[in-house]
């Protein structure tokens, strides 16, 4: 997979303003009480199991309206898989519904997603606006790769190069990436190098001061999101 040369060459200079941090050989120093106490070791785990098995009955109830209308006005495959990069660097498949056309990127050169791309089929504008093509990340969850709040997962291209221009980004992956978190709730849709750059000052403050309240208030804003169908 190549870079798209665009991103290569852009002159990026960020510094994280809510936090300052630097990569130490004991990245826990750095996480918020509440990622190495009971609520992450005990509480954490049971939210997750629970909150995916509820979702998983809408998983199950959308799931069959998804694959029909896609049938319809998109032929396809009913989901979509893409590598990222998850907690400690390891790459792990993201399944999503499939909310673009098939051939998204025929070039193979890695593309950031746009908000209102162009690329996305009509059925899957919705899907976005609704988040209900990130429903099948349940899956995700219950083996082990994603939470349900948490920063949320990259493409290794991008990863690659964000941390070229900001050696700061490995500190995101201390923690499981997630389906929601405080960079997508309190931060606009990023489609470019120095967005998903500006994008890491909220995850960096949410890695180290997370809280019940913090977790609370992003829970509230998806919901917010989802009923007002303002996502991207």
């Amino acid at each position: 997979m190549q870079y798209q040369d665009a991103y290569e060459l852009t002159s990026v200079s960020y510094t994280a303003h809510h936090v300052n941090l630097r990569i130490t050989e004991q990245n826990e120093d750095i996480l918020s009480p509440y990622f190495l106490n009971w609520y992450s070791k005990i509480m954490r785990a049971v939210a997750d199991i629970f909150f995916s098995l509820g979702l998983s009955v809408l998983f199950l109830i959308c799931l069959p309206f998804v694959w029909l209308f896609n049938q319809l006005f998109s032929p396809g495959p009913l989901f979509y898989r893409q590598n990222r990069v998850g907690k400690n660097g390891k790459v792990f498949t993201i399944i999503k519904f499939r909310s673009m056309e098939v051939d998204a990127e025929p070039d193979g050169i890695a593309r950031f997603t746009k908000e209102n791309d162009e690329r996305a089929t009509a059925v899957g504008s919705f899907l976005r606006k609704t988040r209900i093509d990130e429903l099948p990340q349940i899956i995700n969850i219950l083996r082990g790769e994603m939470t349900l709040i948490g920063p949320r997962p990259e493409r290794p291209e991008f990863v690659h190069i964000f941390i070229r221009r900001q050696p700061n980004y490995k500190l995101r992956s201390i923690v499981k990436p997630g389906i929601t978190g405080w960079g997508q709730v309190k931060y606009k849709y990023t489609g470019t190098i120095e967005e998903g750059l500006k994008k890491l000052d909220y995850d960096l403050y949410f890695i180290k001061n997370r809280n019940l309240i913090m977790d609370f208030e992003i829970l509230c804003r998806t919901f917010i999101t989802v009923i007002s169908r303002s996502g991207t």
